[in-house]
C-alpha cells in the first residue's frame, strides 16, 4: 500500500531551479492548453457529426498528435514534482537513506534515457521531414508532432537530472 508524502516537494532553490521549474510549469500550461483545445474539438467533432453528419476533418489525427505532444510536455513537470508512479512494495522495509539513493539512481537514468529519446525523437522529426510524410486526411505534416516532444525531452532529462542533485543535498543531509 503506498503512502501519501508527509511534506510535499520543497520548492526549486536558487536561479537555477526557479528556471527549471518555470520552464516546467510552461510546458505543462502549454500542454493543458492544448488539452482543452483537443477536448473542444472533440465536442464539436462529435455534435458535428451527430447533428450535421459533418465532423471536423482529422479530428482522430489531431486527437492522436496532440495527446502525443501534450503528454510528453507534461512529463518535466511530473518528474519535478515527483509526481511519478511508483511501487514501494520491495523498498517498505528500506531505511530512508537507502530510499533516497535509489531515487538519485532512477532519476539519473531517466535522466539518462530521456536524453537519448530526445536525441533519437529529433532525427526521427528530420527523417519524417525529409520524406515528407503527411497525415492520411488532412495532409498534415507528420514531424510536426515531434517538434515539442524534443525540447519536452530535453527539459524532462534536465529536470531529472536537477532531482537527483536534490537527493545527493539530502544525502549530504543539506
Amino acid at each position: 500500500m503506498a503512502e501519501a508524502m508527509d511534506k510535499p516537494t520543497a520548492p526549486p532553490s536558487g536561479p537555477i531551479g526557479r528556471i527549471i521549474e518555470w520552464a516546467c510549469m510552461l510546458m505543462a500550461m502549454l500542454a493543458g492548453l492544448m488539452f482543452i483545445i483537443e477536448a473542444v474539438m472533440s465536442v464539436a467533432s462529435v455534435i458535428g457529426r451527430a447533428a450535421f453528419s459533418m465532423p471536423v476533418p482529422g479530428d482522430y489525427e489531431l486527437v492522436q498528435m496532440l495527446s502525443a505532444m501534450g503528454i510528453a510536455m507534461c512529463l518535466p513537470y511530473c518528474q519535478l514534482k515527483k509526481g511519478h508512479v511508483f511501487v514501494d512494495f520491495f523498498t517498505l522495509w528500506a531505511p530512508p537513506g537507502l530510499k533516497r539513493a535509489l531515487d538519485a539512481v532512477a532519476a539519473l537514468l531517466l535522466a539518462f534515457s530521456s536524453f537519448v529519446l530526445a536525441w533519437r525523437i529529433w532525427e526521427g522529426l528530420l527523417e519524417m521531414r525529409e520524406y515528407g510524410e503527411t497525415s492520411m486526411v488532412i495532409s498534415l505534416p507528420v514531424w510536426w508532432g515531434y517538434v515539442p516532444v524534443v525540447p519536452a525531452f530535453v527539459l524532462l532529462g534536465i529536470a531529472a537530472l536537477y532531482t537527483f542533485m536534490g537527493e545527493l543535498r539530502k544525502e549530504a543531509g543539506q
